[in-house]
C-alpha cells in the first residue's frame, strides 16, 4: 500500500508567488497515474487490514492540516471519481476569537508572498541566542525538510519558527511579522474548513482524524501537555462529527524526531487507532499500527 500527503491543492496566484503548492491540475493528472498503475484503496480495504494483516494494493491518499483547498479543490474530485480519503485536521485554531492562523500556516504565507531571503533576516533582528532551543537544534537539523526540494533560505526560515525558537518566543515574533504583512483576520476566513464542511466529508465517508490542536512538534512538549494537544483535538472533532468510531491520527511534521515514546503510548492509552508518520516507503506491515509511513506527493 502506498500512501501519499498532501497540504495545498490549489491554483497558482499572482499574490503568493513563492507558495508551495500542488496544482489542481496536477493533483488530477496524479489520480491518473495512480489508478492506472496501482488503484486506489477503499475504506473498507484499508481498515480491514488492520484485523486480517493483509496489506491491501493500491494507493492511500490523505491530506493534512485541515485546508479549505481539502473541500474546494479535493473533495470534488474525490467524489466524483470515488476515491476515499483521510482528512486530518488541527483544531486549535477555531477556539482563537482573535482569527490567528496557526504559526505553521502563518510561516507558509509569510513566506509564500514575500521572498524568504528577505523574511529571515528580518526575522532574525528579532531573535536573541537566548531564544533559541540550542539543545535540539543538531537533533532536528540531521532530517528535517530533507526530502524537499527549497531554497536555503526557505529551509531556514521553516526550521528557525517549527524547531529551533523556545515555544514562548514563536507567537509574539509572528505576531510582529504577520500584523506588518497580512489583515490576519481576513486571511484566516480563507484558508480553513469550514465546521459544517468537515461534518459533510465526515457524513460522505471520508475519514476526520486527529492532527493536535496546534501543530507543534509533539517532542518538544512535556507528556501531559502532548495528551492535551492530542485528546483536545478529537474531542473537538467529536463535537462536530459525533463519535468517531476510527480514530486515526498524523503526526505534525511527521519525522522520527517529531515525536516519541510518550507519544505513541499516549496514542496506545487512548485507543487512536493508527497513526502516521513520513517515510519514503510502502506500508508493507500493518503490525506496527502507529508507525505507519507517507510519501510526499512532489515525489511523483
Amino acid at each position: 500500500m502506498l500512501v501519499v500527503m498532501y497540504h495545498y491543492v490549489r491554483r497558482d496566484s499572482a499574490e503568493y508567488p513563492n507558495f508551495n503548492h500542488l496544482r489542481v491540475d496536477d493533483f488530477e493528472r496524479q489520480l491518473d497515474y495512480f489508478e492506472k498503475e496501482y488503484g486506489f484503496v477503499t475504506r473498507a480495504q484499508f481498515l480491514s487490514s488492520f484485523d486480517t494483516g493483509k496489506i491491501p494494493k493500491g494507493v492511500l491518499l490523505t491530506f493534512d492540516d485541515g485546508l479549505s483547498d481539502h473541500y474546494e479543490n479535493v473533495y470534488p474530485i474525490l467524489k466524483k471519481r470515488g476515491i476515499f480519503g483521510i482528512f486530518y485536521v488541527p483544531t486549535g485554531h477555531y477556539k482563537n476569537k482573535q482569527k490567528k492562523l496557526l504559526s505553521v500556516h502563518r510561516v507558509h504565507y509569510l513566506k509564500g508572498k514575500y521572498n524568504s531571503k528577505n523574511l529571515l533576516p528580518e526575522a532574525l533582528s528579532y531573535i536573541s541566542s537566548d531564544m533559541l532551543d540550542q539543545s535540539k537544534i543538531h537533533e532536528f537539523d540531521m532530517e528535517i525538510y530533507k526530502d524537499q526540494s527549497q531554497s536555503k533560505s526557505e529551509y531556514q526560515l521553516k526550521r528557525l519558527f517549527n524547531y529551533f525558537l523556545k515555544p514562548e518566543h514563536v507567537e509574539p515574533i509572528l505576531d510582529i511579522l504577520m500584523k506588518k504583512y497580512f489583515k490576519e483576520s481576513e486571511l484566516y476566513d480563507k484558508i480553513y474548513l469550514k465546521v459544517h464542511q468537515i461534518k459533510e466529508m465526515h457524513d460522505n465517508g471520508y475519514l476526520i482524524g486527529g492532527h493536535t490542536e496546534n501543530h507543534n512538534v509533539l517532542s518538544r512538549l512535556g507528556y501531559l501537555e502532548q495528551e492535551r494537544e492530542i485528546m483536545n483535538s478529537f474531542s473537538f472533532l467529536e463535537n462536530i462529527v459525533g463519535k468517531l468510531k476510527v480514530k486515526s491520527f498524523c503526526y505534525p511534521y511527521g519525522g522520527k524526531s517529531s515525536f516519541n515514546s510518550d507519544t505513541v503510548d499516549i496514542l496506545c492509552r487512548n485507543d487512536i487507532h493508527h497513526s502516521f508518520m513520513v517515510g519514503n516507503e510502502d506500508v508493507k506491515d500493518i503490525k506496527n499500527r502507529h508507525f505507519l509511513k507517507r510519501m510526499d506527493c512532489n515525489r511523483f
